[in-house]
C-alpha cells in the first residue's frame, strides 16, 4: 500500500467490508496513508469513508448479524461491523435505480435519508463524488440527489 498512489477499495457487502478493514488493520493505517494518497471507494468501498452505515440494530440484537435492511444484505455471522472511517459528514447510498438493487429507488432513498441526521447522497452507477480538501463535487452522467 505504501508504494501506491491510489488506494482502490472495492464494493461488496458493506458490513463484511467494514469488518475486514478493521481486522486487517487498514482502518488504523488509512489516516496516515491518506496524507499523500488518493482513496477511491467503489460502492461499499465508498461507504467506508462516510459518516455511518445502515444497519438494522433490532436484527443485530436478535441475531448477532449485521444486516442492511435497505439493500437486503447481511454480513456473514461473526464477520460484520458498522464502523466507518467518518472522513466525511454525510452518507452515500449508491446504485440508484439499479436492477440488481430493486429497493434503491429515489422514493425509498428519500425515506432512508429521513432516518439519519446527516445529508445523504443518492446516486446511480454513472455518478461519482469527488472530495478534495473538504469540497464535495458530484460528477455525473446519470441521476443523483442530495437529501439534507
Amino acid at each position: 500500500m505504501e508504494a501506491s498512489d491510489i488506494l482502490i477499495i472495492g464494493g461488496g457487502n458493506t458490513g463484511y467490508l467494514s469488518y475486514w478493514m478493521q481486522e486487517s488493520g487498514l482502518t488504523k493505517k488509512l489516516p496516515e496513508l491518506l496524507k499523500n494518497k488518493v482513496y477511491m471507494g467503489i460502492s461499499a468501498g465508498g461507504g467506508m469513508v462516510t459518516h455511518s452505515l445502515n444497519i438494522n440494530y433490532e436484527h443485530l440484537k436478535k441475531t448477532g448479524i449485521y444486516y442492511d435492511d435497505e439493500y437486503d444484505e447481511a454480513a456473514p455471522p461473526n464477520a460484520g461491523s458498522d464502523k466507518t472511517l467518518r472522513l466525511v459528514d454525510f452518507v452515500i447510498r449508491p446504485h440508484l435505480n439499479a436492477d440488481y438493487f430493486p429497493a434503491a429507488t429515489l422514493e425509498n432513498m428519500e425515506k432512508w435519508a429521513a432516518k439519519i441526521d446527516v445529508p445523504l447522497y443518492a446516486f446511480d452507477d454513472q455518478t461519482a463524488i469527488k472530495i478534495v480538501d473538504g469540497i464535495v463535487e458530484v460528477i455525473s452522467e446519470g441521476e443523483w440527489k442530495k437529501f439534507n
